[in-house]
């Protein structure tokens, strides 16, 4: 599970910088950590996060359909 959040928080990581960064250094964590630990650790917070509202947004619009 780690893997998969640590992955989708570079991804996301990406995006934000407008994919100018190249995704596989973004995955392996080739660039220094800002705000936390390390490089990893900041793409697993982010990756948890986008998973916690992807997870909001679906309850919530399960509910309003509902």
């Amino acid at each position: 599970m780690y893997v998969l959040a640590k992955e989708l928080g570079a991804f996301v990581r990406w995006l934000f910088k407008g994919c100018k960064t190249k995704l596989r250094d973004e995955i392996e964590g080739n660039f220094e950590a800002t705000w936390g630990v390390t490089y990893d650790m900041e793409n697993y917070i982010i990756g948890n996060v986008t998973v916690l509202v992807m997870i909001l947004i679906a309850v919530i619009v399960f509910n309003i359909l509902h």
